[in-house]
């Protein structure tokens, strides 16, 4: 082959591929315009991506609507079922009846009127436990005397009451703390300073945390210089602290609800003196009122104290517990649709005034209703100051723990 040729070739191939660039850089404008090459100094750019001209594109599908999902039938789920409802005391307290009402009295208002069996399991951070592992499908309850959000600080607890799926509040938001007649005191102010007789508690509190919201009790006797002991029990609900008071095992006791109970569950405690009021404890806004047998008649707990130091504090242990009495609570992750339709039930049966005056008239316990989505946010929501207020809370269980548990 000659060089000629070859060199023909060449030149050939170098216009060729010379072209090709310049197609590929101009696209298909017919008329590119030069542009100078970069200095080769430049220091390199990111090329920008160019936008999609879309305009000569097929036009993008229209997305098919998706079928919304059908109604929940509550009256089809529920209808034929068992709701298991847990409490976390023996049979004979507040707790326990407020659970044998509804059993009986709630499920006309619950689709498909299903079956309501009562469940006692001790101790409640026991119960709390189960309730929390169970099939969150709505067939497990449990009714509760307090928020719980104390006993989660508890070692054994697993649970988180910020989890929980909250049905509804029923009762709330008091807490008393009252003393035998025998005493000798009168509200609370006459024990300050006081150099007897000691008040005594009973409470179930093998370890600090166990303390529980009865931690407000200590530290109170500590700002008012009053003179406590506390008892450690193997169980503190309202049946065991009944049978405690009429032994004199102790000569105090702290509930909440109780107050308005006590002239169905012990006729005539109220009326003869034989136990007195002695300190109003309820969250701030709430009073107790009259219960059949008399008046509350002593001051609210927090008029004692600094606005400034000791309200805080005050507000921080007692917050969790008074903010809700009896409560209903399933396992966390309640599916939409059971959950809805149990907390419309309970709304209803709340609502009629049939069923409010047979709960007062059976457990003494007055109807202070707060729907379940509401009392969900507030649970949230106090659970959470707990927490950030832990490790004070924890400082003064320590304390009291020491100085006063025995």
């Amino acid at each position: 082959m000659s060089t000629k040729f070859v060199r023909n070739i060449s030149i050939v191939a170098v216009m060729s591929l010379t072209m090709a660039i310049a197609l590929v850089a101009c696209g298909s404008d017919p008329t590119p315009t030069p542009k100078p090459a970069a200095p080769a100094a430049a220091a390199p750019t990111a090329t920008p991506v160019p936008a999609t001209d879309n305009s000569s594109a097929a036009p993008a599908p229209t997305a098919t609507p998706v079928p919304a999902a059908p109604e929940f039938d509550a009256e089809g789920y529920f209808k034929g079922k068992t709701i298991r409802m847990m409490v976390g005391y023996n049979p004979g307290g507040g707790t326990d009846a407020q659970a044998r009402f509804m059993s009986r009295a709630w499920p006309k208002f619950i689709p498909g009127n299903p079956r309501i069996v009562v469940t006692n399991m001790t101790p409640n951070v026991t119960q709390r436990n189960f309730v929390w592992n169970s099939k969150a499908d709505g067939l497990t309850l449990s009714v509760e005397a307090t928020a719980g959000i104390y006993d989660q600080n508890s070692p054994s607890a697993e649970f988180d009451m910020r989890e929980v799926s909250m049905v509804g509040v029923t009762s709330g938001k008091d807490q008393f703390w009252m003393t035998l007649g025998t005493t000798g005191y009168g509200c609370l102010e006459t024990a300050f300073n006081a150099t007897g007789p000691t008040l005594t508690v009973g409470t179930s509190a093998p370890t600090p945390a166990d303390l529980g919201s009865v931690v407000a009790i200590p530290w109170m006797a500590d700002q008012f210089n009053i003179p406590l002991e506390i008892k450690n029990v193997a169980a503190a609900g309202s049946a065991e602290q009944y049978l405690m008071l009429e032994r004199g095992d102790v000569n105090s006791w702290t509930s909440s609800t109780v107050w308005n109970q006590l002239p169905i569950t012990r006729p005539g405690w109220v009326e003869s003196g034989f136990l007195k009021p002695f300190a109003d404890m309820s969250f701030p806004g709430f009073f107790l009122e009259p219960n059949s047998e008399g008046e509350y008649g002593c001051p609210k707990v927090e008029s004692f104290f600094d606005k400034d130091d000791q309200l805080p504090t005050w507000l921080a242990i007692t917050g969790p517990r008074t903010y809700a009495s009896k409560n209903i609570i399933g396992p966390p992750g309640m599916a939409e649709g059971p959950l809805n339709a149990l907390r419309a039930a309970l709304e209803a049966a709340m609502s009629d005034e049939g069923y409010a005056a047979d709960q007062v008239r059976f457990t003494g316990i007055p109807n202070n209703f707060t729907p379940g989505a509401q009392a969900q946010k507030e649970l949230r929501e106090t659970t959470q100051a707990f927490i950030d207020n832990a490790s004070k809370i924890d400082d003064i269980s320590k304390a009291a723990f020491d100085k006063y548990v025995k």
